[in-house]
């Protein structure tokens, strides 16, 4: 399975511990320095049986699932969640309840850019038609040299010469075709 293009990758193990309610809720830092995610992959191995619940948080307030109050209750499961216009200080969290009698791990994998990065036109797939528009455009067409204002555009080369009558070389004679007048 490849992955898309990224600056970064940031891998994570989260531990939810045995007996952390649902109301007091365990948090695990998986913090990196401030980036733009991308992309959020999430592995949850056979075990839990719908007795842990995960969500991906930041300075305590849910972030992902992104309707409130809802919580990744899995077993045995994986997902890619392809995102944009999350929040891109790096301060991201896992808070999660487990009340099974055994700890239960959330492995994570966040694709990083730089806060602020111009998507390649590859990733325009994840933007709006008009972005991935005006990026195949800039990467097709030719660089071109700005000029100021101030100072007016060269004038254009000389035009090509007409060739001169008598051949395709100036100056070199031509015989007429047989039949015909002129020369």
């Amino acid at each position: 399975m490849s992955m898309p293009a990224a600056l970064e990758v940031r891998y994570f193990a989260a531990v939810i511990p045995a007996g952390t309610p649902l109301a007091v809720p365990v948090t695990v830092d998986v913090s990196f320095p401030p980036r733009t995610v991308t992309q959020v992959t999430w592995r949850v191995p056979p075990g839990p049986s719908g007795l842990m619940g995960w969500r991906l948080s930041m300075g305590g307030v849910q972030v992902l699932p992104t309707n409130a109050g809802a919580w990744v209750v899995t077993d045995d499961e994986r997902d890619t969640w392809p995102v944009t216009g999350l929040p891109d200080s790096g301060a991201w969290q896992v808070t999660g309840y487990n009340t099974d009698i055994y700890d239960h791990t959330v492995y994570l994998t966040f694709l990083l850019d730089l806060p602020g990065a111009v998507p390649s036109a590859a990733d325009a797939s994840v933007t709006d038609p008009v972005t991935a528009a005006l990026l195949n455009l800039a990467a097709d067409s030719p660089a071109t040299p700005i000029t100021s204002s101030a100072a007016p555009p060269p004038p254009p080369g000389p035009a090509p010469s007409p060739p001169l009558a008598g051949g395709p070389l100036a100056g070199t004679p031509t015989r007429a075709p047989a039949g015909a007048a002129g020369g």
